[in-house]
């Protein structure tokens, strides 16, 4: 199956996911008993990290986790099974973790410039599936612990026998461009000097192209024209989906809203450009190769978009 061309990190997972899979208890079970199959391990979502690779491990290792490790189906890549394996149930330390000899559970964020981007999207699904059986154990409905079905493809409660699939969290990511400059800002959690594209979470019954231009009026003041859609990413911190779009924006007239954006800059696209090729220039950084920020601010350069 081709894939169409997308640049952003997370995404393009070689993975042949298993939806259409008649009985997914029977397949299983029975891959999880293939020595041939592979287990991603995740301390607390992070990979582990072995000799500057991510560490696939084989199904039996599953004997070294402990019994209430979650065991979750990815899909299928080369005839082999993949499995992401829960390892922080017992270990309140990554060093204690299982496998942990044999390398370390890097952060993800660092094991990103490791890493091949096959291997990180897979491990980042991994994740994103991992968090989200953690965090949704009881049932929206009733309450009652609910149960993982189909692999960790679902989950039902056996109370009111209501069914819940995994959670995926919406956001629109604008680059507004202004007569050859693009707006940059900074919210209060990052570092002084990180300048990134200007985003928000896509409210009820609103379209990614309306939340765009809704979020850059509330952080910034600015109104924006021309919304234009580029790519997605998946953002497993922990289960976002990252639209992102360039956008127009009428002028350059800024009204921040403190509490979102403490600082935000219009930044000419020579000093983008120098920045992206490790060009210093003043305090300015940009985010790092594996953020759909980063892409944006590529694209536009390049004329693109």
């Amino acid at each position: 199956m081709t894939r169409p061309y997308n640049p952003n990190w997370f995404a393009n997972n070689p993975l042949l996911r298993l939806n259409n899979e008649k009985d997914h208890r029977e397949f299983y079970h029975a891959s999880l008993n293939d020595p041939q199959s592979l287990l991603v391990p995740l301390w607390r979502g992070d990979p582990l990290i072995a000799g500057g690779k991510a560490a696939f491990l084989s199904a039996v290792a599953r004997e070294e986790f402990t019994k209430d490790a979650q065991v979750l189906l990815l899909g299928l890549k080369d005839n082999r099974t993949y499995f992401a394996i829960d390892a922080s149930p017992g270990a309140e330390e990554p060093a204690d973790a299982p496998f942990a000899d044999i390398g370390q559970y890097m952060p993800i964020r660092e094991a990103a410039d490791i890493i091949s981007r096959d291997d990180l999207a897979i491990i980042g699904q991994a994740r994103w599936l991992t968090e989200w059986h953690r965090s949704h154990q009881f049932c929206a409905n009733c309450g009652a612990l609910s149960e993982i079905i189909d692999g960790g493809a679902k989950r039902q409660c056996p109370a009111c026998e209501r069914v819940h699939f995994p959670r995926t969290d919406p956001v629109a990511i604008v680059l507004a461009i202004h007569e050859g400059a693009c707006l940059l800002g900074r919210s209060p959690h990052f570092p002084p000097g990180f300048l990134s594209a200007l985003a928000g979470f896509v409210e009820a019954a609103e379209t990614p192209e309306e939340a765009a231009k809704r979020e850059i009026f509330e952080e910034a003041g600015v109104t924006l024209t021309n919304v234009r859609y580029q790519f997605s990413q998946p953002w497993p911190f922990p289960s976002s989906m990252m639209m992102g779009f360039i956008a127009d924006a009428e002028d350059r007239e800024l009204t921040l809203d403190t509490d979102e954006i403490v600082e935000a800059k219009w930044i000419s696209a020579e000093v983008v450009k120098a920045l992206l090729n490790g060009e210093p220039h003043g305090d300015i950084f940009l985010p790092p190769k594996f953020t759909i920020a980063r892409h944006l601010l590529e694209r536009w350069v390049g004329g693109g978009f």
